[in-house]
């Protein structure tokens, strides 16, 4: 563990004392973090004007290369704190980006890292702490010196995997999205693919749980009748809360959006419509009991789970304003509340949808159909939203839509769907709130994707239907929405073609156990299962036929998640590719739309800007801007709020796949940003945050 020496120390705590505390949508007010979700900033010395005069000034250099950073940056009192990937803990001086300290959170033999989107803080008197994540473990560090709250949990952390319906090491539950506070509680979404997940609340001071919302209801718990598979709440997976938690401190109240139960596209003879997954809840936030809920899709078999937190806003109905709630949707979709009631203020009908083609597969019979506000991304791929790039482009992709089912909530088959929504609509960053407008600003994926579904117990028939019996382990536990049909990688999920020349058996095998990094343990695989996906990685044959006896009842998984493109890589559908969007919550209508991001390539041939798909979110600031990263082509940009017109752009030093945040120091506004790369986009890896000021 890194400590700063006395002097340094010194020097924290007396810029602690003189500096102003930032302020904004993730900032402080007379430290205290904001946790509304709205990602506005209330500073306007950067503004239209101006903002075409914007210089780096400063970078820092975390030295960590190892994967993506998709931390929003947080400042208190002048100090930014920042992780890195391999969950390191960084103080920066606001104004120089000159390291204090360095909090380390592994200790002896440990390899933590992760995701992680948000930081949180809390203070009473002299107490100031920083609260984040690293893999499983929730820390509590001294803001002022780095140093473990040796008071919280096991000498500063607790153990998330602790306190459950399995044993600890069989939840790997991690959490992803930023932890909020409410008054002396500290609480998290959970997220994993091996068990059910939930909302925690622990002390702020001890690290003790203080109550848990299971969002896979357990026996005699609302919700767990919804469920046609009664034993889901013990050996099930899923229904995750990674997007975040949104605090209402006036009607003590806490919000967030869940994910789907697993697997993913396939849960045969699991009927029901299955709370909470791909639901609004809101919890009281002293004792975790639920006060309302509202699901979206019932029983999802598309992966379209609820990315973001949801938004605290101001909404009206019938001229009266009302406490409200926005949750943004990849399918999309606008969804407003009446936040303290949970009444629904959006217009929805529940339409009639298709069902299933696969053996023993339960599709709910109809599903909500938003009729208001307007959808911000395509929603039904059609023929005529093929794309034109050139002929052959367009010949192959109408060959693929030919072949493939579309349409309105069509289930997965093995004859294929296309449909949009995987990515987004919106996506983990969400949306940002100008209150003076009573806009959203959302950034929205326009991609497309083809979703396949083969029998993993099938050895007939033709070519692509015959497994090597690992390939079949390979493709019954997920491992091909990560690494690809063929082994390939997908983004920046790294290869496993020609892992021979890397790794033994026995190296696949004790990592398939114990996990690594981002990657789960996979110890719930049968011992066969594991010796026979090893022989498929290795390129060996395999000893034993697992998994593929023709005698079993046909088990369905998808070949992978496959974007819908062409054979340049680009979609396979007309752009935008990815958009902009500005959201008038009192008509409900998109008052502009504009791409985000470019194919300079596509633009140097007279093309028109394309959009390109987009991870990370926004921000909105009193002085008129949004300012965006997100994009395939590594620009930091600013945008006019009013109009949607670029103002200023810049190259990063590495894509800037992460929310930008803002802040004050000595009277001087700064932007800064993770530019660290990596991420579902693929781009080149880096270290850097970036700072932006005017001269």
């Amino acid at each position: 563990m890194n400590f700063i020496s006395i002097s340094k120390r010194q020097c924290v705590a007396a810029l602690f004392a003189g500096i102003a505390i930032s302020t904004g949508g993730c900032g402080s007010t007379n430290g205290k973090q904001d946790f509304t979700a709205s990602n506005y900033y209330e500073f306007d010395q950067v503004n239209k004007a101006n903002v075409s005069k914007l210089k780096v000034a400063w970078t820092f250099h975390s030295g960590d290369i190892r994967g993506n950073v998709q931390l929003k940056p947080l400042t208190i009192k002048g100090i930014v704190y920042v992780t890195t990937p391999g969950s390191e803990l960084i103080a920066l001086d606001g104004v120089t980006g000159k390291e204090h300290w360095r909090f380390n959170p592994s200790r002896t033999g440990e390899q933590l890292g992760g995701i992680n989107r948000g930081i949180a803080y809390w203070s009473e008197g002299d107490d100031e702490r920083i609260l984040y994540t690293s893999g499983e473990f929730l820390n509590a560090v001294n803001a002022k010196t780095g140093k473990a709250i040796e008071s919280f949990g096991d000498h500063g952390r607790i153990r998330m995997n602790e306190g459950h319906i399995r044993p600890a090491n069989e939840m790997r539950i991690t959490s992803p999205g930023a932890p909020a506070v409410y008054k002396d509680l500290i609480i998290l979404g959970g997220m994993t693919w091996d068990a059910p997940s939930n909302v925690s609340a622990y002390d702020v001071r001890t690290g003790k749980r203080r109550w848990i919302f299971h969002t896979i209801p357990q026996p005699r718990e609302e919700g767990y009748e919804s469920w046609g598979d009664s034993s889901f709440y013990k050996n099930g997976a899923g229904v995750n809360v990674w997007g975040g938690i949104t605090v209402d401190e006036e009607n003590e109240l806490i919000y967030f959006g869940t994910g789907q139960p697993k697997d993913d596209f396939s849960r045969p003879a699991n009927k029901g419509d299955q709370l909470y997954g791909n639901s609004v809840v809101a919890l009281h936030a002293t004792t975790g009991k639920k006060a309302w809920h509202y699901q979206y899709i019932h029983h999802d078999v598309w992966d379209l789970d609820i990315p973001c937190a949801p938004i605290l806003t101001d909404l009206y109905k019938n001229g009266e304003k009302l406490p409200g709630l926005v949750q943004l949707t990849k399918t999309g979709n606008v969804f407003l509340f009446n936040r303290v009631t949970g009444e629904l203020l959006s217009k929805v009908e529940e339409r009639p949808v298709r069902g299933s083609t696969l053996p023993d597969e339960y599709i709910s019979p109809t599903q909500p159909f938003v009729l208001w506000p307007e959808p911000f991304s395509k929603q039904l791929l059609t023929e005529a939203d093929l794309t034109t790039l050139t002929p052959s482009a367009h010949a192959a992709a109408l060959k693929k839509f030919l072949e493939s089912d579309t349409g309105w909530m069509v289930p997965p088959s093995a004859k294929g769907i296309i449909y949009y929504g995987i990515h987004g609509g919106a996506e983990w960053g969400g949306g940002s709130y100008d209150k003076q407008s009573d806009h959203v600003y959302i950034n929205a994926n326009e991609l497309a994707w083809n979703i396949v579904m083969r029998d993993v117990n099938n050895t007939t028939g033709p070519s692509d239907l015959k497994f090597h019996p690992g390939r079949a382990v390979y493709m019954k536990f997920g491992c091909v929405s990560c690494h690809g049909p063929e082994r390939e990688g997908i983004g920046s999920t790294p290869r496993l073609t020609g892992l021979d020349e890397r790794m033994s058996k026995v190296d696949i095998l004790q990592l398939l156990q114990s996990g690594r990094r981002a990657m789960p343990a996979f110890s719930q695989i049968p011992t066969e299962e594991k010796q026979a996906l090893a022989d498929f990685l290795l390129g060996t044959e395999s000893k034993k036929s697992v998994a593929t006896s023709q005698s079993k009842k046909p088990l369905f998984r998808s070949l992978g998640y496959i974007k819908f493109l062409d054979s340049n890589d680009y979609p396979a559908t007309k752009p935008p590719w990815g958009t902009l969007n500005a959201i008038n919550i009192k008509t409900g209508k998109i008052d502009w739309k504009v791409p985000l991001g470019e194919y300079p390539e596509l633009t140097a041939k007279g093309i028109p800007v394309t959009g390109t798909e987009n991870f990370g979110g926004s921000i909105v600031t009193k002085g008129g801007l949004i300012f965006i990263s997100a994009t395939r082509d590594q620009k930091l940009r600013a945008f006019d709020k009013d109009s949607g017109k670029l103002l200023w752009e810049t190259t990063l030093p590495f894509g800037g796949v992460a929310t930008p945040s803002s802040y004050m120091v000595n009277g001087k506004q700064y932007i800064v940003i993770a530019a660290t790369g990596g991420g579902k986009l693929g781009l080149k890896t880096g270290d850097a945050y970036v700072a932006f000021a005017l001269p």
